[in-house]
């Protein structure tokens, strides 16, 4: 090959490279949409984007937790937060609750009438590893809740245990009601459901984090 070739192809090739990789950096790093047909009709697609998004690995399992403030606020107060776990294993994973070949978790609303918790009930993660960047995880959502609401979009998850550990104390009752635990542990208070405008813990919440 000659050099003007090489030259072109390994052109080709290092924007292909940048490409695959610029989802990772630039923009926000999350970015979901709840479809809510129960809600008031300006509330019934939310569109949620942000930046603080992470994930975890324990043994044989992986965690991914993101938390967004408002619409229209990427720095505002936290106003959502989305957990789910799952096998740690590449590629789709389906979603079913209290199975531990499958995903399972939720979203919590923190603020307004809606405020409460929406549980995974069925559908699809998918998970892959960003190439060259062994730190970062792409999770694609597409799941529907026991309460009616549709979840889906896309994150880039951060690698960062001890922000995942954070959330998971501070919303404990709910997490281990969806790793399978059959009972509440004294003292931990789980999140009632969506539309009761009464959402605990973390309600109000004022610290992205």
């Amino acid at each position: 090959m000659r050099r003007g070739q090489w030259q072109g192809h390994s052109g080709v090739w290092w924007l292909w490279a940048v490409g695959f990789i610029l989802p990772a950096g630039c923009g926000p790093r999350a970015e979901i949409v709840l479809h809510q047909p129960f809600a008031p009709p300006s509330q019934q697609h939310l569109q949620l984007a942000g930046d603080r998004t992470y994930f975890a690995t324990e043994g044989n399992q992986q965690v991914w937790a993101a938390t967004f403030s408002l619409p229209g606020a990427a720095d505002g107060p936290r106003a959502f937060v989305l957990y789910a776990c799952g096998p740690d294993a590449p590629g789709r994973l389906p979603v079913a609750p209290l199975e531990p070949t499958a995903v399972s978790g939720f979203v919590i609303q923190e603020v307004g009438a809606l405020a409460g918790r929406s549980d995974f009930l069925r559908g699809t993660v998918t998970c892959h590893d960003v190439w060259l960047a062994p730190n970062l995880r792409r999770v694609d959502f597409d799941v529907w809740c026991e309460d009616g609401v549709h979840l889906t979009g896309r994150a880039v998850a951060r690698r960062d245990p001890a922000r995942v550990r954070t959330l998971e104390r501070e919303f404990a009752g709910d997490v281990l009601l969806v790793r399978h635990a059959t009972a509440q542990p004294a003292g931990a208070i789980g999140t009632g459901p969506r539309g009761r405008g009464d959402a605990t813990p973390g309600a109000g919440s004022s610290t992205p984090q």
